[in-house]
């Protein structure tokens, strides 16, 4: 099986191509947490929120951000928050190069985790699928074995061009006989170089035709396949998904 048809088989499982080109949008509960986030100062920031994404316009939008009736909006170049009036509250361009400052080592600000929560999800969501688009390139390794889980999984090495909003260039996706995701290998970037994480997706549902990971685990990892066990990095839980 060559990588093609490694991700073809991921494509029809989660769905086929014609179904995902037809949703224009994706809405959700959303909540997230994990000391990735305590350690820079937003430990709550991702909490009990609404999100709408609009996954071919790359534009992300959790509700009640930062306060009842205020939203955040992420697109790739530009973050901002907007009060129940649509008054803009604080704005960022090309905000993935603010993480560079080294204040940013111990201390994000909510435009900050609104860009990283932003393209995780668009991310997320899009799973399969921002595989199969201009600017990225695939490898793939057959029967890997996972040791975290002692299972053989099938790996798709992925390599993002520099203009695709993501964790990192290279990555890595495991998945399953039945071509489901199990586990999802990056460099957390924005974060530093030395963020490497294993993405565990614990839980999946059919939503009108598509597959979306509903529990998602983040755990240090450490070279190309041992993880940690402990800290839990990142929890992500989403309910209530409809499409339109």
């Amino acid at each position: 099986m060559t990588s093609v048809d490694l991700l073809e088989k991921v494509i029809t499982a989660h769905g086929g191509r014609e179904r995902w080109k037809a949703i224009n949008s994706i809405e959700a509960t959303f909540s997230s947490g994990g000391l990735a986030f305590s350690l820079h100062m937003q430990p709550l920031a991702l909490r009990g929120l609404q999100i709408t994404l609009q996954p071919h316009a790359k534009r992300v939008t959790l509700l009640n951000f930062c306060h009842p009736g205020w939203r955040g909006v992420w697109t790739p170049t530009a973050v901002q928050i907007l009060d129940e009036n649509d008054r803009v509250v604080s704005a960022r361009d090309n905000p993935r190069a603010s993480f560079s400052r080294l204040d940013k080592l111990v201390r994000w600000d909510k435009l900050d985790i609104l860009y990283f929560a932003g393209y995780a999800l668009w991310n997320y969501l899009s799973f399969p699928f921002i595989l199969d688009v201009p600017g990225v390139t695939l490898a793939e390794s057959r029967g890997v074995s996972d040791k975290s889980t002692g299972a053989k999984l099938d790996r798709m090495t992925a390599c993002f061009d520099d203009e695709i909003p993501t964790h990192s260039r290279l990555q890595a996706f495991l998945v399953n006989d039945a071509g489901l995701l199990v586990r999802h290998d990056y460099t957390a970037d924005v974060i530093g170089g030395w963020a490497k994480a294993a993405n565990f997706c614990q839980a999946s549902e059919m939503v009108d035709g598509v597959r979306f990971y509903t529990r998602r685990r983040v755990y240090p990892r450490i070279g190309a396949a041992s993880v940690l066990p402990f800290p839990t990095l990142v929890w992500i839980e989403l309910g209530a998904i409809r499409l339109a």
